[in-house]
């Protein structure tokens, strides 16, 4: 077996590997193996200017996956926490000295007061920014909406 064959088959066996357990990282290597495989197939280089050949593919294909790794992170801002929680509005639970918890969705928030103040339960807060998990809330301009039918006789048919 030629060292060309061996670097080929150890690349592949990276990629099957990288498959069977993602996440180590074996696809750059794997790659970069089957591309020394090649070249040394080619060129009939000794193990020198294998290792080099090499360890220039590894680097050029990390710094092609870290690349391709930050625009995609950049574009995609899922797991981002202030995604979809900037300018949501949310309703105090209770707040004492700027600092209290808040109803958002299904759950109940860490939350801070940007002015300092301390809304009184059931007020409607607009969620400004993110300070950790704690929420950084104002007071929201919007009119609260009656949360029950005001009393008296109804006109309906």
């Amino acid at each position: 077996m030629t060292p060309g064959e061996v670097w080929i088959i150890a690349g592949l066996l990276g990629c099957a590997l990288e498959m069977a357990i993602p996440g180590v990282f074996l696809l750059p290597t794997g790659l970069a193996a089957v591309g020394a495989g090649l070249v040394t197939m080619l060129a009939q280089l000794d193990w020198r200017g294998q290792v080099l050949v090499f360890l220039a593919l590894m680097a050029v294909l990390v710094g092609a996956a870290a690349l391709l790794m930050r625009r995609r992170a950049a574009a995609n801002p899922v797991n981002a926490p202030a995604a979809g929680l900037v300018g949501q509005t949310c309703k105090a639970l209770g707040f004492e000295a700027g600092e209290g918890r808040v109803s958002l969705g299904d759950g109940a928030w860490p939350a801070r007061m940007v002015d300092g103040s301390a809304p009184a339960a059931g007020a409607l807060l607009r969620v400004m920014g993110l300070d950790g998990t704690t929420l950084l809330v104002r007071g929201d301009r919007r009119p609260s909406e009656p949360t029950e039918p005001p009393a008296g006789p109804s006109n309906a048919p």
